[in-house]
Order: structure tokens, then C-alpha cells, then sequence
């Protein structure tokens, strides 16, 4: 064996690294590490019938044929390793280190390519995550809190607060969700618990305690995900900023964010949740809200499902939080940026002081 087996603990210290999970198509889907390739061995169809075989006949003979079923593919997989290889060190694995992961880091080890292999597989990554965020006494971390009447922004000032080198918890983005019934709309399928656990999990190594972080005042349930609990209490105790917009501009960003483009997939997709709050409406109300759709009236539609169905779900939401908040006007995203670095600046100096550090 020439390729090198390493934990999971070492994985963190692998500069440029590109993760390969050779696990079936439905395995990746199921959980990953986050950032990972999927380069099957098998499908679906082919890891099931060799654990049949494995149950049903012998060991001997799952590996048989599952030889039989790989072998025809290796040019295939060699071939998408060395594309991959131009990204960086490979990092192979599968569910626990076993065949999969040592059958594919052989064949580029025959090859005389430098592979790596995770030790345990998937398995010891997840069960990592599991075991560090349940020991997860808190975020170390101020937290700045967005609060905000939907549409108003919030997440596109997380993302440009990212792209400007602030931390921030995207934790929509971990769940591949906006939080409401509509939020699955053009974003696909939402992230189940294991992915998100892994996302953040995977943020919250390269958080800076003496820096603020942002993050949006979601629910506990994102979608499919749920917060651990640490991180709701630390979301109560956090500074709280509450954006305001005009309708026009909440309408205007819901429909950029929602339909930036007539799709009628989406325009389906809003019609399907639709139904799901058909109960709240009164049926004079969904039956204005299924013509606005036919007619394409989307800013009407906007405008409506905001002022009925949003803004008192969420004026009730907001009753939650008693403590003091920071009112911003978010019409401009561009200004408001620029005020929340400020205060980002004021309340991470205020931490540094606290604790003896030295501020230049």
C-alpha cells in the first residue's frame, strides 16, 4: 500500500485538499463532508444488489462481484481523479474505510499518485461533528442578531457582510432554506440534519472569539434542520438589530430573490405552497391570491401575502424578544453595510477590553 491513511483529526491541517466521497450517489446525498466530490464506485442500484449478494451468498462473493462491477470503470474513475487532482492533494474515502475508499486509492496508487485516505470514513467524520457539537458549550463569539420583516434584507446583508471579510452564521445557506413555507422555492431540495450539523459545524472552526459574528434571528426549525440548543440561547443573548424597508423595496427584493426571471417551475412551486397556508387565508383571500398567480400579478402577489400572511406572523414572532434593539434603515443594503461594520468595530473592541486585550 502506498497511499497514506489519515484521521479525521489530521484532515483539518491538509492544505488545498480536495475531498473525493466514492460512496453511491445516495450515500453522498444522504451526508458529506461539506466541500466533497462524489465519485461512485457503484450506484444505487449496484451497492444494493452486492450487500444482497454479501447477506444472501458470502462475503467472497460480494467481493467477487462487486470486482466484476468496478472493474469496467476504472479508466473512468482514474480519469476523473487526475482532473480532480489539478485542485489539489486528493482525499479519499467512503462509509468507513474499507473497500471502496482503499479500492479507489489503489488504483491511483498504482499509478504513482500521492493519495490520501480518511481512517474510519464518513462515519468517523459524522461522528466527530456529533460528538464536538454536543459538548458545544456556546459561541465565544458577540453575536450580532438580524431581525426584520421578510423581504427586507437580511440575507443578502449576511452575504455581503461575508464577502467583506466579517464572520457570519448563514444558517438558511446551511439549511438550503429561507425559513417559511415559500422558502424551498428555487433553491431545490432543503439540506436534512446531517448536513447542516457538518456546515456548521465546519463555520464554527475558523470563528475569531474576539470578533463579532452575525447571523439572522431564524427559528429553532430551518426547513428540515434544526439549531442546537446552545446556539438558541446564544441568539437570545445576542445584540439585536431590527432592519426596516418600504413595501416597495421588500416587494422588489422578493420577487429578484423568488422569480427574478418568469420560470414556470417556480411560479408551480409557489402555487404548491400556497396550499399549505391555504387555512390562514380566508377563501376570499386565497382565491385572489391563485388569480394574481394565473395572471402573473406577482407584485401584487408580494405585496398581499406580506401584508396578510407575513407582517402579523411576524410582529407575533417578535414578541419573543423583550431586550433592547438597534433600529437601521435597510432601503439602501449598501449604507446599512457600512453602519454594521461600524458597530461590529465598536463591539469588538468593547470585547477586546474586556479581556485585556490590547486594542490598536
Amino acid at each position: 500500500m502506498s497511499f497514506k491513511d489519515i484521521t479525521v483529526h489530521e484532515l483539518d491541517a491538509i492544505e488545498g485538499r480536495v475531498l473525493v466521497d466514492v460512496r453511491s450517489p445516495g450515500e453522498f446525498a444522504e451526508g458529506t463532508i461539506p466541500g466533497s466530490v462524489n465519485v461512485p464506485l457503484f450506484t444505487d442500484e449496484e451497492r444494493a444488489m452486492v450487500g444482497t449478494v454479501y447477506k444472501q451468498e458470502s462475503p467472497d462473493a460480494a467481493r467477487r462481484l462487486a470486482m466484476l462491477t468496478v472493474s469496467p470503470k476504472i479508466p473512468q474513475i482514474v480519469a476523473e481523479m487526475e482532473t480532480l487532482m489539478k485542485k489539489g492533494n486528493l482525499v479519499i474515502y467512503c462509509w468507513r474505510g474499507g473497500m471502496r475508499s482503499y479500492a479507489a486509492s489503489t488504483f491511483m496508487s498504482l499509478l504513482k499518485y500521492p493519495v490520501l485516505r480518511v481512517r474510519g470514513g464518513y462515519r468517523a467524520y459524522r461522528q466527530r461533528v456529533m460528538e464536538e457539537l454536543a459538548a458545544y458549550e456556546g459561541i465565544k463569539s458577540p453575536l450580532i442578531v438580524l431581525h426584520g420583516m421578510t423581504g427586507v434584507g437580511k440575507t443578502r446583508l449576511l452575504l455581503m457582510l461575508k464577502e467583506r471579510g466579517q464572520q457570519v452564521l448563514d444558517l438558511e445557506g446551511m439549511a438550503n432554506h429561507r425559513g417559511s413555507v415559500f422558502g424551498t422555492i428555487g433553491m431545490g431540495e432543503p439540506h436534512n440534519q446531517k448536513t447542516f450539523e457538518s456546515l456548521l459545524w465546519e463555520s464554527l472552526q475558523s470563528l475569531d472569539p474576539n470578533r463579532p459574528v452575525f447571523m439572522e434571528a431564524e427559528s429553532k426549525r430551518i426547513g428540515r434542520s434544526v439549531m442546537p440548543e446552545w446556539l438558541v440561547r446564544d441568539k437570545q443573548a445576542g445584540v439585536h438589530v431590527f432592519l426596516s424597508a418600504s413595501m416597495e423595496r421588500r416587494v422588489e427584493r422578493l420577487i429578484e430573490d423568488y422569480l427574478p426571471h418568469d420560470d414556470q417551475h417556480i411560479v408551480a412551486g409557489l402555487t404548491e405552497a400556497l396550499m399549505k397556508i391555504k387555512k390562514r387565508l380566508s377563501n376570499e383571500q386565497f382565491a385572489t391570491f391563485q388569480d394574481l398567480l394565473t395572471d402573473g400579478s406577482y407584485e401584487q402577489f408580494c405585496s398581499q401575502l406580506l401584508e396578510l400572511y407575513y407582517d402579523p406572523r411576524y410582529k407575533h414572532k417578535l414578541q419573543e424578544y423583550n431586550g433592547e434593539m438597534i433600529h437601521f434603515d435597510a432601503e439602501d443594503l449598501g449604507d446599512v453595510v457600512m453602519q454594521m461594520e461600524t458597530l461590529a468595530q465598536e463591539i469588538g473592541e468593547q470585547r477586546q477590553k474586556e479581556r485585556g486585550v490590547t486594542v490598536v
